[in-house]
């Protein structure tokens, strides 16, 4: 099969959607279909893969980081299209690549398939208008552009629920990106504690992904610091980045937890499953992520989760078995925490059984999903 994938962001940007993008495409390379790829041009950057292409783009002065992709397709990437003919588009986005591949799907009599990837309500905090208009306009973007394709891609029941509450009319399938349980197979060696000077031996809880406000690191350091008080040679490690850096480095002086909180930075794929391969127990605190990713890479890490509930976690993680879901407090999250360091058989066994969950969820069975979804569009 012949597939076109458009997305907002890619690499060298590094977020959940560049992930599960990216996991996607290479599944879909495995089971020996063709794709192509299509993503705003980001200034200094020359991919390295065959046939990611990228599109005009424009930097907001809101978020210049993430530069939107312009819906204009130079006279050689039309070209390409007419000689590679896909079967199916398939966008990550509803904003400038979105419409891009929803208009090449109408130019070319395709079908669209639509990820829905992000909450855009929850995320309103960025554009700086009045907070009842955006979120009002993030609903209706949202439903037009879904009800504009012929198959809506939710990645977890969370999008689903929003989708369905916005009375998106078109059919709807729930499909995760999923892990890609070859990184976590890997083995290493590298003192990666030294690296990020935590003695050998110390309790280490880690979190991965972007460093913002929408990700409630509030509630997660606040919850550390208590725990600290019970077991005070626990470490925090942070691993990823992100536009809240500043502000969370700012809370973590005021509580007190510079010696036991660290940041990494941003790492590429492999080393976050390095990384996690050396921590205890992952946390995640974060209410409105569409899906689990993170949660998942680390399941597949052995290592158990404590999770705010939310609807990112409710299809994988199941309270008592792989982790702890508990209510997004201060008391509870710490909670929790503090029994799966004070209890290390509870803890290995919920880290097996993490492995063995996340097995379900692999990238390949998640990518042959989605390849049904492709097929049935076409017919």
């Amino acid at each position: 099969m012949r597939i076109a994938l458009f997305s907002e962001c890619y690499s060298p940007i590094v977020n959940g959607v560049v992930v599960a993008v990216s996991t996607l495409r290479q599944e879909l390379l495995r089971l020996g279909h063709e794709v192509c790829l299509f993503a705003p041009a980001y200034p200094g950057h020359e991919d390295t893969d065959t046939n990611v292409f990228r599109l005009p783009s424009l930097s907001l002065p809101t978020n210049p980081r993430y530069p939107l992709g312009i819906p204009i397709f130079p006279r050689r990437l039309r070209g390409f299209l007419q000689e590679f003919a896909p079967e199916v588009i398939h966008t990550h986005s509803l904003f400038g690549m979105g419409r891009a591949a929803a208009r090449t799907a109408r130019r070319l009599g395709l079908p669209l398939v639509f990820t829905y990837h992000t909450l855009l309500e929850d995320y309103s905090h960025y554009i700086p208008l009045p907070q009842i208009l955006v979120r009002w306009l993030a609903r209706r973007v949202s439903r037009r552009f879904a009800d504009g394709a012929d198959f809506v891609i939710a990645p977890g029941p969370a999008a689903l629920q929003a989708l369905r509450s916005y009375g998106v009319k078109t059919p709807i399938e729930v499909i995760p990106t999923g892990a890609d349980l070859s990184l976590a197979e890997e083995s290493f060696s590298a003192p990666i504690r030294q690296r990020w000077v935590i003695p050998e031996g110390a309790p280490v809880i880690a979190f991965a992904g972007r460093i913002a406000r929408e990700k409630n690191l509030g509630l997660l350091l606040n919850a550390f610091s208590r725990l600290l008080q019970r077991i005070p040679s626990a470490h925090l490690l942070f691993i990823g980045g992100g536009p809240w850096e500043s502000e969370i480095s700012r809370l973590i002086r005021q509580l007190g937890l510079e010696q036991a909180a660290h940041f990494s930075g941003f790492l590429p794929r492999r080393e976050v499953f390095h990384a996690l391969s050396h921590c205890q127990i992952f946390a995640f605190p974060s209410l409105t992520d569409t899906q689990g990713i993170v949660v998942l890479e680390a399941m597949a890490c052995g290592l158990p989760a404590v999770a705010a509930r939310s609807g990112a976690v409710a299809e994988i993680l199941r309270d008592g078995e792989e982790g702890l879901v508990v209510e997004p407090t201060i008391e509870a999250f710490a909670g929790a925490l503090l029994r799966l360091l004070e209890n290390p058989t509870e803890r290995e066994a919920m880290g097996q059984k993490a492995k063995k969950r996340a097995g379900e969820f692999s990238s390949a069975n998640c990518a042959r999903r989605m390849v049904e979804v492709y097929r049935r569009a076409i017919g």
